[in-house]
Protein backbone atom coordinates (compact mmCIF):
# COMPACT_ATOMS: atom_id res chain seq x y z
CA UNK A 1 0.00 0.00 0.00
CA UNK A 2 1.68 3.19 -0.90
CA UNK A 3 2.62 6.13 1.32
CA UNK A 4 0.93 9.35 1.20
CA UNK A 5 2.05 12.34 1.14
CA UNK A 6 0.51 15.98 2.69
CA UNK A 7 1.15 18.84 2.37
CA UNK A 8 0.41 21.78 5.21
CA UNK A 9 2.02 24.78 3.72
CA UNK A 10 2.89 25.11 0.41
CA UNK A 11 5.10 27.28 -1.80
CA UNK A 12 4.24 30.46 -4.15
CA UNK A 13 6.38 32.59 -5.99
CA UNK A 14 5.54 36.08 -7.50
CA UNK A 15 2.48 35.59 -10.40
CA UNK A 16 3.59 36.23 -13.96
CA UNK A 17 -0.09 37.09 -14.22
CA UNK A 18 -2.40 39.09 -12.69
CA UNK A 19 -5.09 37.28 -10.62
CA UNK A 20 -8.07 38.75 -8.92
CA UNK A 21 -7.71 40.56 -5.48
CA UNK A 22 -9.88 41.95 -3.13
CA UNK A 23 -12.92 39.88 -3.77
CA UNK A 24 -13.47 35.99 -3.39
CA UNK A 25 -16.71 33.54 -4.00
CA UNK A 26 -18.67 37.03 -4.06
CA UNK A 27 -17.02 38.13 -0.14
CA UNK A 28 -15.41 41.60 -1.03
CA UNK A 29 -13.14 43.50 1.34
CA UNK A 30 -13.02 47.12 1.89
CA UNK A 31 -12.44 49.46 4.72
CA UNK A 32 -14.46 51.65 7.14
CA UNK A 33 -12.89 53.90 9.37
CA UNK A 34 -9.90 51.98 8.38
CA UNK A 35 -10.80 48.51 9.64
CA UNK A 36 -11.17 45.54 7.38
CA UNK A 37 -15.00 45.13 7.00
CA UNK A 38 -15.89 41.54 4.92
CA UNK A 39 -19.18 42.32 2.67
CA UNK A 40 -21.26 39.51 1.56
CA UNK A 41 -22.50 40.29 -1.57
CA UNK A 42 -25.51 38.68 -3.08
CA UNK A 43 -23.53 35.78 -4.47
CA UNK A 44 -22.44 35.00 -1.47
CA UNK A 45 -25.90 34.76 0.66
CA UNK A 46 -25.76 31.05 1.08
CA UNK A 47 -22.12 31.26 2.41
CA UNK A 48 -23.67 34.07 4.98
CA UNK A 49 -26.39 32.03 5.56
CA UNK A 50 -24.49 29.01 6.96
CA UNK A 51 -22.15 31.60 9.23
CA UNK A 52 -25.49 34.20 10.31
CA UNK A 53 -25.81 34.49 13.77
CA UNK A 54 -22.31 31.97 14.53
CA UNK A 55 -18.79 32.81 16.00
CA UNK A 56 -15.94 33.30 13.33
CA UNK A 57 -12.60 33.62 13.25
CA UNK A 58 -10.98 36.23 10.58
CA UNK A 59 -7.04 35.38 10.31
CA UNK A 60 -5.38 38.22 7.94
CA UNK A 61 -1.89 37.29 7.05
CA UNK A 62 1.43 38.78 5.69
CA UNK A 63 3.31 36.75 3.89
CA UNK A 64 7.31 36.90 4.18
CA UNK A 65 9.21 37.71 2.15
CA UNK A 66 7.17 40.26 0.06
CA UNK A 67 8.88 39.26 -3.01
CA UNK A 68 10.06 36.15 -4.41
CA UNK A 69 10.87 35.41 -8.23
CA UNK A 70 9.48 31.49 -8.66
CA UNK A 71 12.38 28.84 -9.05
CA UNK A 72 12.87 26.04 -11.03
CA UNK A 73 10.70 22.94 -10.84
CA UNK A 74 13.61 21.23 -9.17
CA UNK A 75 12.18 20.46 -5.95
CA UNK A 76 13.25 22.69 -4.00
CA UNK A 77 12.46 23.99 -0.55
CA UNK A 78 11.03 27.21 -0.87
CA UNK A 79 8.67 27.77 1.69
CA UNK A 80 6.78 31.32 2.32
CA UNK A 81 6.40 32.17 5.48
CA UNK A 82 3.52 33.98 6.66
CA UNK A 83 2.40 36.07 9.82
CA UNK A 84 -1.07 35.84 10.94
CA UNK A 85 -2.74 39.01 12.33
CA UNK A 86 -4.54 38.97 15.96
CA UNK A 87 -7.74 36.39 15.55
CA UNK A 88 -11.02 37.51 17.72
CA UNK A 89 -13.74 35.19 17.82
CA UNK A 90 -16.68 37.73 16.18
CA UNK A 91 -20.73 37.26 16.01
CA UNK A 92 -22.04 37.05 12.82
CA UNK A 93 -24.85 39.58 12.57
CA UNK A 94 -28.22 37.66 11.58
CA UNK A 95 -29.07 40.41 9.25
CA UNK A 96 -27.17 42.24 6.65
CA UNK A 97 -24.26 40.17 5.09
CA UNK A 98 -21.71 42.47 6.42
CA UNK A 99 -18.74 41.49 9.55
CA UNK A 100 -16.64 44.14 10.22
CA UNK A 101 -13.28 42.82 12.11
CA UNK A 102 -11.84 46.15 13.68
CA UNK A 103 -8.35 45.55 12.29
CA UNK A 104 -6.53 48.62 10.58
CA UNK A 105 -3.65 47.12 9.79
CA UNK A 106 -2.04 47.45 6.37
CA UNK A 107 -0.16 44.86 4.51
CA UNK A 108 -2.03 41.73 4.69
CA UNK A 109 -1.87 39.87 1.85
CA UNK A 110 -5.31 37.84 2.39
CA UNK A 111 -7.87 37.09 4.70
CA UNK A 112 -9.91 34.04 5.66
CA UNK A 113 -12.93 33.25 7.26
CA UNK A 114 -13.27 30.25 9.63
CA UNK A 115 -16.37 28.76 11.33
CA UNK A 116 -15.70 27.32 14.60
CA UNK A 117 -17.23 25.29 17.66
CA UNK A 118 -18.79 26.21 20.55
CA UNK A 119 -15.91 26.54 23.14
CA UNK A 120 -14.38 23.20 24.93
CA UNK A 121 -15.23 23.15 28.50
CA UNK A 122 -12.35 21.98 30.24
CA UNK A 123 -10.01 24.57 27.97
CA UNK A 124 -12.60 27.04 26.81
CA UNK A 125 -10.92 27.18 23.46
CA UNK A 126 -12.73 27.16 20.23
CA UNK A 127 -11.60 24.75 17.36
CA UNK A 128 -11.85 25.90 13.90
CA UNK A 129 -14.56 23.66 12.03
CA UNK A 130 -14.70 24.89 8.57
CA UNK A 131 -12.79 27.51 5.96
CA UNK A 132 -15.39 29.32 4.63
CA UNK A 133 -13.86 31.56 2.34
CA UNK A 134 -10.65 32.67 1.62
CA UNK A 135 -9.87 36.19 -0.25
CA UNK A 136 -6.78 37.16 -1.29
CA UNK A 137 -5.78 41.18 -0.60
CA UNK A 138 -2.25 41.41 -3.22
CA UNK A 139 -0.73 39.32 -6.03
CA UNK A 140 1.30 37.54 -3.22
CA UNK A 141 -1.83 36.52 -1.47
CA UNK A 142 -3.37 35.39 -5.19
CA UNK A 143 -0.54 33.34 -6.04
CA UNK A 144 -0.34 31.74 -2.26
CA UNK A 145 -4.08 30.93 -2.18
CA UNK A 146 -4.19 29.47 -5.85
CA UNK A 147 -1.05 27.58 -5.44
CA UNK A 148 -1.89 26.09 -2.08
CA UNK A 149 -5.53 25.29 -3.65
CA UNK A 150 -4.08 23.10 -6.04
CA UNK A 151 -1.45 21.71 -4.24
CA UNK A 152 -4.18 20.10 -2.01
CA UNK A 153 -5.74 18.54 -5.44
CA UNK A 154 -2.50 16.93 -5.91
CA UNK A 155 -2.81 15.66 -2.67
CA UNK A 156 -6.15 14.62 -3.01
CA UNK A 157 -5.19 12.41 -6.29
CA UNK A 158 -2.82 10.53 -3.89
CA UNK A 159 -5.16 9.68 -1.21
CA UNK A 160 -7.72 8.73 -3.61
CA UNK A 161 -5.15 6.43 -5.66
CA UNK A 162 -3.77 5.19 -2.44
CA UNK A 163 -7.01 3.87 -1.38
CA UNK A 164 -8.23 2.68 -5.11
CA UNK A 165 -4.36 0.56 -4.67
CA UNK A 166 -5.50 -0.55 -0.70
CA UNK A 167 -9.60 -1.85 -2.48
CA UNK A 168 -7.75 -3.62 -5.04
CA UNK A 169 -4.59 -4.98 -2.88
CA UNK A 170 -1.88 -3.69 -5.11
CA UNK A 171 1.34 -3.50 -4.33
CA UNK A 172 2.24 -0.65 -5.97
CA UNK A 173 0.90 2.94 -7.22
CA UNK A 174 -2.18 2.68 -9.78
CA UNK A 175 -2.16 3.06 -13.29
CA UNK A 176 -4.23 5.49 -14.60
CA UNK A 177 -5.92 3.55 -16.31
CA UNK A 178 -6.96 1.67 -13.02
CA UNK A 179 -8.08 4.59 -11.39
CA UNK A 180 -9.88 5.69 -14.78
CA UNK A 181 -11.97 2.21 -13.53
CA UNK A 182 -12.17 3.10 -10.11
CA UNK A 183 -14.26 6.06 -9.92
CA UNK A 184 -11.84 8.68 -11.11
CA UNK A 185 -13.74 9.19 -14.27
CA UNK A 186 -16.22 11.60 -12.29
CA UNK A 187 -13.66 14.03 -12.73
CA UNK A 188 -14.09 13.49 -16.28
CA UNK A 189 -11.68 15.93 -18.94
CA UNK A 190 -10.15 17.55 -15.70
CA UNK A 191 -7.94 14.00 -14.75
CA UNK A 192 -5.68 13.26 -17.75
CA UNK A 193 -2.52 11.31 -18.45
CA UNK A 194 0.72 12.88 -18.38
CA UNK A 195 2.85 10.99 -21.15
CA UNK A 196 6.28 10.97 -18.28
CA UNK A 197 6.34 11.89 -15.10
CA UNK A 198 7.91 14.87 -15.50
CA UNK A 199 4.96 15.79 -18.24
CA UNK A 200 2.86 19.21 -17.76
CA UNK A 201 -0.86 19.06 -18.02
CA UNK A 202 -3.20 21.36 -19.52
CA UNK A 203 -4.31 24.53 -17.80
CA UNK A 204 -7.35 22.98 -16.06
CA UNK A 205 -6.51 19.21 -15.93
CA UNK A 206 -5.03 17.39 -13.25
CA UNK A 207 -2.16 15.49 -14.82
CA UNK A 208 -1.08 11.64 -13.17
CA UNK A 209 1.19 8.72 -14.31
CA UNK A 210 2.44 5.26 -12.30
CA UNK A 211 4.32 2.81 -14.00
CA UNK A 212 2.17 0.49 -11.27
CA UNK A 213 4.80 0.25 -9.44
CA UNK A 214 7.01 2.16 -7.12
CA UNK A 215 7.05 5.24 -9.49
CA UNK A 216 3.96 7.85 -9.22
CA UNK A 217 3.53 11.56 -10.32
CA UNK A 218 1.11 14.09 -10.14
CA UNK A 219 0.89 17.68 -12.01
CA UNK A 220 -0.92 20.79 -11.99
CA UNK A 221 -0.76 23.50 -13.90
CA UNK A 222 -1.67 27.38 -11.41
CA UNK A 223 -3.37 30.03 -12.54
CA UNK A 224 -0.40 32.17 -12.90
CA UNK A 225 1.37 29.25 -15.62
CA UNK A 226 3.52 27.49 -12.86
CA UNK A 227 3.85 23.44 -13.00
CA UNK A 228 3.37 22.16 -9.44
CA UNK A 229 4.29 18.60 -9.06
CA UNK A 230 4.46 15.96 -6.69
CA UNK A 231 6.79 12.82 -8.00
CA UNK A 232 8.11 9.91 -5.93
CA UNK A 233 10.09 7.17 -6.71
CA UNK A 234 10.66 4.52 -4.53
CA UNK A 235 12.36 6.37 -1.16
CA UNK A 236 12.92 9.29 -3.54
CA UNK A 237 10.44 12.30 -2.86
CA UNK A 238 10.51 15.21 -5.59
CA UNK A 239 7.75 18.04 -5.38
CA UNK A 240 7.88 22.22 -5.86
CA UNK A 241 5.01 22.42 -3.04
CA UNK A 242 6.64 21.28 -0.24
CA UNK A 243 6.62 22.96 2.86
CA UNK A 244 5.36 20.70 5.93
CA UNK A 245 5.37 16.78 4.60
CA UNK A 246 3.28 14.50 6.43
CA UNK A 247 3.88 10.97 5.38
CA UNK A 248 0.84 9.13 6.22
CA UNK A 249 -0.74 5.54 5.50
CA UNK A 250 -4.22 4.66 5.36
CA UNK A 251 -3.93 2.95 8.59
CA UNK A 252 -3.42 6.15 10.25
CA UNK A 253 0.23 5.51 11.59
CA UNK A 254 2.83 8.21 10.61
CA UNK A 255 6.26 7.11 9.05
CA UNK A 256 9.64 8.68 8.34
CA UNK A 257 9.53 7.28 4.77
CA UNK A 258 8.12 8.25 1.91
CA UNK A 259 8.25 5.00 0.27
CA UNK A 260 5.09 2.95 -0.80
CA UNK A 261 4.54 0.30 1.45
CA UNK A 262 4.39 -3.43 0.14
Amino acid sequence: MAALVFLAAPSTGVAQTKLPVGEADGVRIVREHGAIVLVFTQRAAKLYKRIAGRVVEVECVEQEPRQRPPRADTGGNDVLRGQGGGVEPLRVPKHGRKLVTGDRKRGWDYCEVWLTAPPVRRHGDRQRVGLIVSIPLTQIGAVFLDEKSKARELVLVLVGASLVAEKRHLLGWPTYEVLRAWGFRKLGSRFVRLDSPTGTPPAGAIGYWSDGDDHVAVAVLSASGRRLFIEQDADALSTNVTGYIFIWRPQGNPVNDASPGR
